[in-house]
């Protein structure tokens, strides 16, 4: 039994194996006819990932061993830069959270509605401005004073989220660029 270029040779059968992104185990049993066409099962096991053992009754079954199962560097690679792309994002949505965690999410959801009525009042004052107009009658403000403190507060947003996505992007270009593991791993948020 050996494994030669993703190959795997047993009992004068070659059976081409799955791409791998980690180093993996390779088990093999003879099985039943019935169960497998051509008598064997093979499992691929990746690392923390549960093994698998064939499903037919195991009387009927003869382990004949396991191989390890090196993973070729380009797929090790692009498994590294899945993995460091999620951490930069996790990075990314936690810091973009912090800047809004203070606000209830139907709020939220207001705010492209009270900068476009904003944008709108400032180059119109006739303009209609419905939530506006319920917010700052319920806060005791003009409707052009709000209008100015939610284009403050959309600048200070954009600046501030614009950074931090800024940020996200040229450490996902440097984690583009990145030719080994090493590379990959020097990327951080």
């Amino acid at each position: 039994m050996k494994i030669d270029s993703g190959v795997l040779s047993v009992s004068g059968q070659t059976i081409t194996l799955p791409l791998v992104h980690a180093d993996a185990l390779v088990r093999v049993w003879s099985v039943p006819p019935e169960y497998r066409e051509n008598g064997l099962f093979v499992a691929v096991v990746l690392p923390g990932q549960p093994g698998e053992i064939p499903a037919c009754s195991m009387a009927e079954t003869e382990y004949l061993g396991e191989l390890e199962y090196k993973a070729a560097e380009a797929h090790k690679l692009e498994a590294a830069k899945v993995a460091k792309l999620a951490q930069l994002n996790a990075g990314c949505e936690l810091e973009l959270m912090a800047l809004t965690n203070t606000y209830p999410s139907g709020e939220l959801q207001s705010w492209p509605q009270q900068v476009q009525e904003a944008t709108a009042l400032l180059l119109d004052p006739k303009a209609s401005t419905p939530l506006l107009s319920a917010i700052a009658d319920a806060r005791g403000l003009t409707v052009k004073d709000l209008a100015e403190r939610v284009q403050s507060k959309a600048a200070g947003y954009a600046t501030y989220s614009g950074a931090i996505i800024g940020k996200r992007q040229a450490a996902e270009d440097l984690l583009d660029k990145a030719n080994s593991l090493e590379e990959v791993e020097a990327v951080a948020w």
